[in-house]
């Protein structure tokens, strides 16, 4: 197994810890040979963030406990997991003034999906019937595949939600939604990588069209830039064989994530 990022810090020294949980080796993989220095801004995405990995992937069912182990070190957890589920586990870990904001093709609020109501598509349900004050704690970013009782529960529950094309259409508008929504709040970002259109992004299960570019992603993330980060997860990818274009998309987005918000 490969660390993601790097092997250079001590857990003990670090101030990121990454959890793995079915993480996908390609993506760990992929963060050795992606380059931390941003030519643009002729600065290092990464200084300051110490990041140690163990190598190891938990349980889904320990996901939670492994965060919380993180959080009670006073370091902030970055979770790699093949399935969104993993993210219910991970918010239970957090204090509840945290928000939660998720870039996302889909809602996940299926009450019950394939047999389950604790599956990829039915954890943010999930954790929004966990206390009420749930719902206006999250805000969902580039939404674009629903069916009618997940949107009439959305709509219901007045979770605020942008849809893909209200992005593309008014990205400036968006961005002053956002940046009100985490103003004054630590916040955790969950990135599932079919935010992405996967014409660039092809490495998911669930692919659909109309979905957001690199570019506008980054002037979401700046939005929120000087927030405080309270934790991280990146998940959904399905690798391909000798095709890594969706993880070096992951470990880019996850550099300006890092690199972009207070801890």
């Amino acid at each position: 197994m490969v660390k993601f990022v790097t092997d250079v810090f001590e857990k003990e020294e670090a101030n990121v810890v990454v959890v793995g949980v079915d993480c996908p080796a390609s993506l760990r993989e992929e963060s050795q040979m992606t380059e931390i220095f941003d030519i643009d801004d002729k600065a290092n995405l990464l200084e300051g963030v110490r990041i140690y990995d163990d190598e190891k992937n938990v349980k889904m069912a320990a996901a939670g406990k492994k965060v919380a182990e993180v959080l009670k070190h006073n370091k902030l957890p970055l979770t790699l997991a093949k399935l969104h589920t993993v993210t219910l586990h991970t918010m239970k870990a957090m204090t509840d003034n945290v928000k939660l904001v998720v870039f996302d093709a889909h809602p996940d609020l299926k009450d019950e999906y394939e047999g389950s109501r604790y599956s990829h598509a039915c954890w943010l349900r999930r954790w929004v019937e966990l206390d009420p004050g749930n719902r206006k704690r999250v805000m969902l970013l580039g939404i674009r595949s629903t069916d009618e009782d997940e949107f009439a529960f959305m709509e219901e529950s007045k979770i605020q939600y942008f849809t893909a094309k209200k992005i593309l259409d008014d990205l400036e508008s968006v961005k002053k939604r956002l940046r009100g929504f985490v103003s004054g709040s630590p916040v955790y970002v969950s990135l599932d990588m079919d935010f992405f259109d996967p014409s660039i992004a092809p490495a998911v299960k669930y692919p659909e069209p109309g979905g957001i570019l690199y570019r506008d992603f980054l002037s979401l993330i700046e939005a929120i830039r000087g927030a405080k980060l309270a934790g991280a997860d990146c998940v959904e990818i399905r690798p391909i064989k000798g095709n890594r274009v969706t993880e070096s998309l992951a470990v880019m987005s996850l550099f300006k994530i890092l690199g972009g918000l207070k801890f």
